[in-house]
C-alpha cells in the first residue's frame, strides 16, 4: 500500500512545548530566554541591557533540530566539569520539550572534555550568532571594556 507507511511522518517534528534558556559567557551574565522572549547582553562594565526578542519558527526549529543531533535531553553532567579560566565563563540550560525538562549547568568548555561538551559550545555558539544578528539585538549599547 502506498502512503501508508508508519515512517513517513516528520521524523524530526518540533514538539509545540518546546522552550529554552541559556545563560551564558563570563559569569553567565548573557542570556537568552524563550520562555519570555528576552535577551539579556553583557555590556561589561556598564552592566546588563535587556530587549525582547522573539525567534522565528524557523530559528526555532534549526535549534531544535542541533538539539535532537546531539541528543541534548539524554546529556547527564553529573561530574565537576569547570577548567581554570578567569573570569569563570558559564552555561546553565533548561530546556522543556515533549512534557520534559532538562536542567544542567558547566563551566568553561575545554578542549579535553567528552564531545558532549563539543557539541553544548558549539550549539551555544550557534544560539549566540542567530541572535547578534538580530535588529533589536544591534540596537543595543556597545559593550564598555573587557574581562581581565
Amino acid at each position: 500500500m502506498v502512503g501508508c507507511s508508519p515512517s513517513t511522518g516528520e521524523p524530526d517534528k518540533m514538539p509545540e512545548d518546546f522552550n529554552f534558556s541559556l545563560s551564558y559567557g563570563v559569569g553567565g551574565n548573557q542570556k537568552v530566554d524563550t520562555f519570555h522572549n528576552i535577551v539579556v547582553k553583557d555590556l561589561v562594565q556598564s552592566g546588563i541591557a535587556e530587549v525582547n526578542i522573539t525567534l522565528s519558527n524557523q530559528e526555532m526549529k534549526e535549534i531544535y533540530n542541533k538539539m535532537m543531533d546531539i541528543n541534548i535531553m539524554e546529556i547527564d553532567i553529573d561530574e565537576d566539569l569547570s577548567c581554570a579560566s578567569s573570569p569563570a565563563t558559564l552555561s546553565i540550560w533548561k530546556i522543556e520539550m515533549g512534557g520534559e525538562t532538562k536542567r544542567m549547568g558547566y563551566g568553561s568548555v575545554c578542549q579535553y572534555y567528552p564531545d558532549y561538551m563539543l557539541d553544548l559550545a558549539e550549539l551555544e555558539k550557534f544560539i549566540h550568532e542567530i541572535i547578534i544578528n538580530k535588529e533589536e539585538y544591534q540596537e543595543l549599547p556597545d559593550t564598555v571594556g573587557g574581562y581581565a
